[in-house]
């Protein structure tokens, strides 16, 4: 094989959580919003909370007036709603997914943005965590630190590496942030995009998962 271990995103790579472009996310915020009469406006914090930014997190919530505690339960109700929608079949795992993974006779990761505390469940749910050997995401219990473990930061392919045992691994995202953060790690990446678009900063560009198993050898 070319490498000795892959790592995958997990949403738009194993699972199409993103089927609606991630409006039932932004649905679930502003329920919980209007549910408990908050005076928050999404738009003045979406992206800048809800994916990776330059500007400090921090900064962006005083000035829209968010609480972290407000942040985290919002994104909790994100986490609670993606595995009610995963058990009701609403998001289901790409055809390719569970094939490819069981495969692939190397190590494998998930290193994922979304969080913690509910990805082992879906791993377990979708019936693939036994051939994972390590998986890991921001917590949010650390939401207040988890901008800085959000890739394109390299700190959670980093701990897979180490916990892989290996640098020559390659990282399997549909984002430019995993292939910002794979490249800072010193790996190469793997972009799928299903629908055939091209990221020029990746190693390597597929449309389908049987197309990154040609390249992984």
């Amino acid at each position: 094989m070319k490498y000795d271990a892959v790592i995958f995103d997990f949403d738009g790579v194993i699972v199409d959580s993103g089927f609606d472009g991630f409006q039932w996310a932004l649905e679930e915020r502003q329920r919980l919003i209007e549910e408990n009469d908050w005076d928050i406006d999404l738009q003045k914090i979406d992206p800048g909370v809800f994916q990776p930014h330059d500007v400090e997190l921090a900064r962006v919530l005083e000035e829209a007036g968010v609480t972290w505690d407000q942040l985290k339960e919002m994104e909790k109700a994100v986490a609670e709603r993606k595995v009610e929608m995963f058990t009701t079949g609403e998001i289901q795992m790409f055809n390719d997914a569970e094939k490819i993974i069981g495969e692939l006779e190397c190590p494998k990761a998930v290193v994922s943005n979304a969080y913690n505390d509910y990805l082992a469940g879906m791993l377990e749910g979708l019936g693939i965590k036994h051939h994972m050997d390590f998986w890991v995401a921001p917590r949010i219990q650390d939401i207040r630190n988890y901008r800085q473990r959000m890739k394109p930061e390299p700190e959670m392919i980093e701990e897979a590496l180490e916990k892989l045992k290996t640098r020559n691994a390659v990282m399997i995202g549909d984002q430019i942030q995993d292939v910002l953060a794979a490249r800072k790690a010193g790996i190469d990446s793997i972009y799928i995009d299903r629908n055939g678009d091209v990221e020029p900063k990746a190693d390597h560009s597929v449309e389908s998962l049987e197309e990154a198993l040609d390249i992984i050898g």
